[in-house]
Protein backbone atom coordinates (compact mmCIF):
# COMPACT_ATOMS: atom_id res chain seq x y z
CA UNK A 1 0.00 0.00 0.00
CA UNK A 2 2.66 2.44 0.77
CA UNK A 3 4.26 1.81 -2.77
CA UNK A 4 1.08 2.78 -3.97
CA UNK A 5 0.91 5.89 -2.10
CA UNK A 6 4.48 6.62 -3.48
CA UNK A 7 3.70 6.66 -6.86
CA UNK A 8 0.35 8.53 -6.39
CA UNK A 9 2.41 11.67 -4.85
CA UNK A 10 5.03 10.78 -7.44
CA UNK A 11 2.83 11.39 -10.06
CA UNK A 12 0.78 13.63 -8.46
CA UNK A 13 4.24 16.02 -7.91
CA UNK A 14 4.86 16.15 -11.59
CA UNK A 15 1.53 16.57 -12.68
CA UNK A 16 2.18 19.61 -10.73
CA UNK A 17 5.17 20.57 -11.81
CA UNK A 18 3.82 20.94 -15.18
CA UNK A 19 1.25 23.17 -14.25
CA UNK A 20 -1.40 20.75 -15.53
CA UNK A 21 -3.36 20.68 -11.79
CA UNK A 22 -2.73 22.75 -8.34
CA UNK A 23 -1.18 20.98 -5.61
CA UNK A 24 -4.55 22.18 -3.39
CA UNK A 25 -6.21 20.07 -6.57
CA UNK A 26 -4.10 17.01 -6.28
CA UNK A 27 -4.50 16.59 -2.43
CA UNK A 28 -8.56 17.36 -2.81
CA UNK A 29 -8.13 14.30 -5.44
CA UNK A 30 -6.08 11.91 -3.55
CA UNK A 31 -8.20 12.49 -0.52
CA UNK A 32 -11.27 12.09 -2.35
CA UNK A 33 -10.08 8.87 -3.74
CA UNK A 34 -9.07 7.36 -0.31
CA UNK A 35 -12.08 7.93 1.78
CA UNK A 36 -14.33 6.64 -1.54
CA UNK A 37 -12.18 3.70 -1.23
CA UNK A 38 -12.10 3.07 2.73
CA UNK A 39 -16.39 3.53 2.65
CA UNK A 40 -16.55 1.01 -0.50
CA UNK A 41 -14.04 -1.11 1.58
CA UNK A 42 -16.10 -0.76 5.19
CA UNK A 43 -19.79 -1.11 2.93
CA UNK A 44 -18.25 -4.48 1.47
CA UNK A 45 -17.69 -5.66 5.17
CA UNK A 46 -21.49 -5.60 5.69
CA UNK A 47 -22.56 -7.60 1.85
CA UNK A 48 -23.20 -10.37 4.20
CA UNK A 49 -25.24 -9.13 7.08
CA UNK A 50 -27.86 -7.79 4.09
CA UNK A 51 -28.88 -11.83 2.96
CA UNK A 52 -29.75 -11.59 7.05
CA UNK A 53 -31.46 -8.59 6.83
CA UNK A 54 -33.80 -9.58 4.02
CA UNK A 55 -34.51 -12.60 5.43
CA UNK A 56 -35.17 -11.21 9.06
CA UNK A 57 -37.48 -8.92 7.02
CA UNK A 58 -39.36 -11.56 5.48
CA UNK A 59 -39.81 -13.35 8.64
CA UNK A 60 -41.39 -10.30 10.39
CA UNK A 61 -43.57 -9.42 7.35
CA UNK A 62 -45.03 -12.86 7.34
CA UNK A 63 -45.67 -12.58 11.09
CA UNK A 64 -47.57 -9.43 10.69
CA UNK A 65 -49.53 -10.92 7.58
CA UNK A 66 -50.26 -14.24 9.96
CA UNK A 67 -54.23 -14.62 10.79
CA UNK A 68 -54.51 -14.37 14.59
CA UNK A 69 -55.15 -17.68 16.04
CA UNK A 70 -58.21 -15.99 18.46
Amino acid sequence: MFIINAIVFYVGAILCRDRVITIEGMFKSILAITFATMSAGNNAAFAGDIGAAKNASKNIFEILDSEDEF
